[in-house]
């Protein structure tokens, strides 16, 4: 993505600034990332009231027919409560992973009911589940509950947590170097030589000799970014 700058003159010179600095960059961004949360949520919400429980419980996305075995008080007055199946010793194959966000019904409430409350997966048995609520639910836990899985918390916590390193400035590793050019404050330095590299194999054409080149560069950015690649794509889908 290339990056805008604004040109202005200053005693009949031109002077290049950045027409973002860190600091509104990360203001900026900082309730982007919430509000994607929001409407992931919502997004999620709207799609399960358009299907039936038996399809969301066979795409894993919800498990049924729970009871509460446990509630406890848990860090920064959360309400942690745990979960077993009704039926079975084992909970049924799902999808659910620790930081999702889940939301709490009574088992047969109808897909478009409020929930009893909204938490995140704490933990995870063959056995049980076992979700972090902000707010205990005042009534129906003693009733049969099931659980709708909402969204992912792990995405948004390595983006906030991105933002929080931003803010408060990298000051060590290679990073350091790169953080400043990335947002206008530094002009790149240019190698005066060109990178040499031999091939294994002689064979490659021109686009597989490209492909390479271009991939060992985002390596490179990759490994000089250590502290920050957490919000960027894995290795794997490149």
């Amino acid at each position: 993505m290339e990056k805008s700058t604004k040109t202005t003159k200053n005693n009949g010179k031109k002077s290049t600034k950045p027409a973002i600095t860190l600091d509104q960059f990360v203001s900026i961004m900082n309730p982007l990332i919430d509000l994607e949360k929001e409407a992931e949520i919502s997004a999620s919400l709207s799609s399960a009231e358009t299907r039936s429980l038996d399809v969301a419980q066979k795409k894993g996305s919800a498990i049924l027919n729970l009871k509460c075995i446990d509630v406890q008080t848990g860090l920064m007055g959360k309400t942690i409560i745990e979960f077993q199946s009704n039926k079975e010793d084992l909970l049924p194959p799902h999808k659910f992973g620790t930081h999702d966000v889940v939301v709490l019904k009574p088992n047969k409430a109808d897909l478009g009911s409020p929930s009893l409350g909204q938490g995140v997966v704490y933990r995870l048995k063959d056995t049980s589940i076992t979700v972090s609520f902000d707010d205990i639910p005042e009534e129906g836990l003693n009733s049969p509950l099931r659980l709708e899985k909402v969204s992912n918390e792990i995405t948004y916590r390595r983006m906030k947590d991105t933002l929080i390193q931003l803010s408060k400035g990298v000051q060590k590793g290679p990073a350091s170097d790169l953080v400043p050019v990335l947002f206008g404050e530094r002009s790149p330095m240019m190698c005066k030589k060109d990178a040499q590299f031999t091939l294994f194999n002689p064979n490659l054409d021109h686009p597989q000799v490209f492909n390479f080149s271009s991939f060992s560069i985002f390596c490179t950015l990759w490994s000089l970014t250590p502290s920050l690649n957490s919000s960027i794509y894995p290795l794997s889908s490149f």
